[in-house]
Order: C-alpha cells, then structure tokens, then sequence
C-alpha cells in the first residue's frame, strides 16, 4: 500500500464475502488505506476500484500473506465465508507475523472460540449480531440504537419515554432505581449534546437518552417502564 499520513489507518480483509466486501469498502469510503486479499479473481476484480488495493492470493500460503502484512497494520479483518480451516490458519498466521488487532467473522461459538485460542482480538458474529439488533429493535419501540460494551454491559440509546418530560435526571432516580447511567443527552434532531449531563438535568420533549447499564439493570429498567 502505499505510504500513508499520520491520521490515515491501514487494514488488510481477506475473504471477499459479501461480509467482507462491505467491511472493506466501509473502510475504504471512510479515508483509510484498504488492501484486500481473496482467491477469486473475479471478486478481486469486481472491489478493485473501491479499495486501496486489490490482490488475488492464496493467504493460507503463510510466506505469501508476509509479503503482504505485517505488523505495521491497524488491523487484520479475517471474512473467510464458511470455510472454518482457512479462517482458523489465517488467523495464526497472522498473529505470528505480529499483527496485534486480529478481527476475525466466525459462523458459530466453537468456530468463535478456535479463532479467540488461535489469536483473534474480536470474533463477529454477523448473522448473530444482526438477530439481537433487530430483536432488540422489535422488543423496545423507543429503541433508537445500541452497543455492546462487554459481555455484561450495553449502551443505548432511548427516545425519552413520555413519562420523563418535564422532570431532571434526579427526579428520575434511574441509578437508584435501576443501577443504570445517564452519560449523554440529545435535545431533538437539531438540538444540542449534553454529555453526562447533572441530576438538574431537565428532560425535554424529543429527547434521545444514551444509557450504560448491565445487560438485567437494563432489561428491568425497560420492563418497569414499559419501554
């Protein structure tokens, strides 16, 4: 690739599943420097001009994926569609060439916990992630958008139920009650950003609420509420 500026990252996905050809043109569409490797050369062909650099390779091949990455890089994105034994090889290859932020997609919890044993940083579950969204989406109306932060805790995002207008954050009680945290709010669409607003903190009308909570804080905070 080639030499990038202070601010630029660079990342490396291989496999070009339709997983992996988003990652990297996300990426790609966002200012960093994207060098995709996948076998087939016509998925190569298709992402040329939509990335950095576009190679056909074999990255199984360890001396061949050296040629390509190393340590240098900000991180690695292994997409390997469904073939487990690539991906898990990649993976360890990767980690003994040095790369230190190993992503790596797995397509269930064994596959998930080879990878993590191998020298992945963080597995993705797409189809996984996806079902919680939209679940989470489905189960709670005012839900606007959400993060998992660890295993135990998530933050999100909540249009403020109309029982909270017109009362503070104090008066609310949500950390006495719920053992959750308010750390950020939005007046409306246009309206200003308040981060870890005070318990004067006065909710107004189209509000949006950014919580951090346990998963169980979380989910009594939302049935108590009938959120």
């Amino acid at each position: 690739m080639d030499k990038r500026s202070d601010l630029m990252k660079q990342f490396v996905v291989i496999g070009l599943g339709n997983f992996g050809v988003n990652v990297a043109t996300a990426l790609h569409k966002l200012g960093n420097q994207v060098l995709v490797l996948d076998e087939s050369e016509r998925k190569v062909e298709q992402i040329k001009d939509l990335v950095t650099q576009a190679i056909v390779a074999d990255a199984t091949d360890k001396k061949l994926l050296a040629e390509f990455v190393d340590k240098s890089i900000d991180a690695a994105i292994v997409c390997m569609r469904d073939n487990i034994e690539a991906s898990v090889m990649i993976t360890l290859y990767l980690k003994d060439l040095g790369v230190e932020k190993i992503i790596a997609k797995a397509i269930n919890e064994d596959h998930g916990r080879i990878l993590e044993l191998v020298g992945a940083t963080k597995i993705i579950y797409p189809e996984k992630d996806v079902a919680i969204e939209l679940a989470e989406t489905l189960t709670t109306p005012n839900l606007i958008n959400w993060l998992p932060v660890e295993p135990d805790y998530i933050i999100f995002e909540l249009k403020a139920p109309k029982e909270y207008v017109g009362k503070t954050l104090g008066e609310l009680k949500l950390d006495d009650n719920y053992g959750v945290q308010v750390i950020a709010v939005k007046e409306g669409p246009k309206g200003p950003f308040h981060l870890i607003p005070g318990g004067s903190f006065t909710i107004t009308e189209n509000s949006s609420l950014a919580i951090i909570g346990k998963n169980e804080d979380i989910a009594k905070l939302k049935s108590n509420n009938k959120i």
